[in-house]
């Protein structure tokens, strides 16, 4: 009986041992099961959508020996198949990363299929097939161990390079801002501007290698303004401006930047212009489609920074609003690859009127320019202008003698009808406004002559405006040294202000001199119990020479000025000073 119950004891233990292993295999299963299911609801979009297109081969092969109209319908037929995969991922799915790239991926596809549908010829099938292979090989999925080796690899490779100590984790997950960049076409371009495009060479050269990633480069050189600029306020220099579009061809919104990146590299201070203006050449030169862009603060002013377009989105980067949030000295990273849709302390005032002034630094047509040439002593000289007035200073000084060839010619050739005037100046010609130049008026069909007629010495800076129908102005200015070599250089002082009692300012002509003249003077004479040494003869505001420190209510001054010209030559004139009854 006891054996029985000793049995029956060691039975019911067994079960109760059996009983506890399945339930723990049951709970472990159960485990398992949601385990899986979290991991299938939140597994990253790539994948869970293959592209039926796995690279430019593919496409191009698909495409050989198609008509043009055959291509469009191939590309548009794999677009629609691309579209249809991602339309059947994350449904019954509440994960927002998921739906969120889901929707990012399928408006690139439906602007890659709107560029396909604008084609017009068997040339721009080419470019928009290597866009559409691009971009969907950038959706496949990344081998985690194929990648984390490349980075290995190129981490090693990389050591003592600052950029490389910062550079990203070697996996970047789909839809951050590194496989953003790492997946944008690159079309690397310089600006033209031998200057600034140098300062780039010098900055990428130091930060960034070949064996970098896009996004690791554009953290370098992110990092490099941001380390490297202090802020002060920014400027603008309309001549420079005119000078960069007229010498090298910009339009006005590529000069204007052009010239900041370029004050920005050359002094490491600026202003969001700047800061903007150099990352933009410095992502231009890597190969991004960079873009700045206006905006207005909340408080009412106004900021730029810079937006760079990949595959179809826009994304904001702002080098010099980061530079004012460094913490303990360090980058954020807040300002640095902002989805249109996040937050910022601005708006922009109109991001599509900024991107269609900008024209990459190509260069513009000739048919924007006024174009004319002009000839004098048998010498020729070009100037245009693709601004409202530009001003063309001839290199050479023309020594013409007015005894013998009193009349001057001038002949204009231009590239339309322009009207002019010409006028003459005794000093260096400024910029001049056309509507208030006075002078000799007239209009030139493309050719004409100006005849100028001199009779005495003197030396001139001939000045002709030329205006076409659209408002550019185009102004020659000419140094023209006219005198008889048989005549002795003489100068003759002329009173222009009597009005004070304690100065008296003079101009003075001069005849027959070669080039400039040097004028001085000294007081000779003088009933003045101060002396001849206590009057005070230099230069004039307003005219050639002011003697001052008078007193002509009661004494005379006799002034002796001398002039030199720059051949050496010396001419003298006296004049008297005293109050006349």
């Amino acid at each position: 009986m006891k054996n029985n119950k000793k049995t029956k004891k060691v039975v019911d233990n067994k079960k109760k041992k059996y009983t506890y292993i399945g339930i723990i295999i049951i709970l472990v299963m159960l485990i398992l099961l949601v385990w899986l299911y979290w991991f299938l609801s939140n597994k990253e979009i790539e994948v869970k959508a293959q592209s039926n297109i796995n690279s430019n081969e593919t496409i191009e092969s698909v495409l050989v020996d198609k008509t043009f109209d055959e291509q469009k319908n191939t590309l548009l037929e794999i677009l629609d198949e691309e579209i249809n995969n991602y339309n059947n991922i994350c449904l019954d799915n509440d994960n927002e990363e998921c739906i969120t790239e889901k929707e990012e991926i399928l408006a690139n596809l439906e602007s890659l299929k709107e560029k396909v549908n604008l084609l017009e010829s068997v040339e721009e099938v080419s470019n928009v097939s290597v866009e559409i292979s691009d971009y969907l090989n950038s959706l496949k999925p990344v081998d985690v161990e194929e990648e984390t080796e490349s980075s290995s690899s190129s981490s090693s490779s990389n050591k003592g390079n600052s950029s490389s100590s910062s550079s990203s984790s070697s996996y970047a997950p789909s839809g951050s801002i590194e496989s953003i960049l790492n997946s944008a076409k690159l079309n690397p371009t310089k600006t033209g501007y031998p200057t600034l495009d140098n300062y780039a060479t010098s900055v990428l050269n130091s930060v960034t290698n070949d064996s970098m990633s896009t996004y690791e480069k554009v953290k370098a050189v992110y990092d490099w303004i941001i380390n490297n600029m202090s802020y002060q306020l920014g400027f603008v220099i309309g001549e420079e401006i005119d000078s960069l579009i007229n010498t090298y061809g910009f339009y006005e919104r590529d000069a204007v930047e052009v010239f900041l990146a370029t004050n920005g590299f050359g002094t490491h201070r600026g202003s969001c212009d700047n800061y903007s203006a150099m990352f933009m050449v410095l992502t231009r030169r890597i190969g991004l489609d960079s873009y700045v862009i206006s905006a207005r603060n909340k408080d009412g002013s106004g900021h730029t920074t810079v937006n760079i377009k990949i595959n179809g989105k826009w994304y904001n980067f702002d080098p010099q609003r980061e530079d004012n949030s460094l913490k303990n000295g360090k980058i954020t990273y807040l300002a640095f690859g902002e989805d249109d849709n996040d937050s910022k302390p601005y708006k922009y005032i109109n991001r599509n009127s900024d991107v269609a002034s900008f024209h990459g630094f190509q260069k513009q047509p000739e048919s924007n320019y006024l174009k004319a040439t002009i000839t004098i002593a048998g010498k020729s000289y070009t100037a245009k202008t693709a601004v409202s007035s530009y001003k063309y200073v001839i290199p050479d000084t023309f020594e013409i003698d007015y005894a013998t060839t009193p009349t001057t010619y001038i002949n204009i050739e231009a590239n339309n009808k322009v009207n002019y005037i010409h006028t003459m100046s005794d000093n260096t010609a400024t910029n001049y406004v056309w509507e208030t130049v006075s002078g000799d008026r007239g209009t030139i069909n493309t050719n004409g002559t100006i005849s100028i007629t001199q009779k005495w010495g003197a030396l001139r800076y001939e000045i002709i405006h030329l205006e076409d129908e659209k408002g550019r102005e185009l102004n020659f200015v000419v140094r023209v040294n006219y005198r008889d070599p048989n005549k002795q250089f003489t100068i003759e002082q002329q009173v222009a202000d009597l009005s004070y009692t304690d100065y008296v300012d003079y101009g003075v002509s001069t005849r027959d001199s070669v080039g400039e003249v040097t004028l001085s003077g000294k007081v000779i004479e003088t009933n003045d119990p101060k002396g001849a040494d206590a009057i005070v003869v230099g230069d004039s505001p307003f005219y050639d020479l002011r003697v001052s420190n008078l007193d002509r209510t009661k004494y005379y001054y006799v002034v002796e000025i001398t002039g030199v010209d720059e051949a050496g030559n010396v001419a003298k004139d006296t004049v008297r000073i005293e109050v006349k009854s």
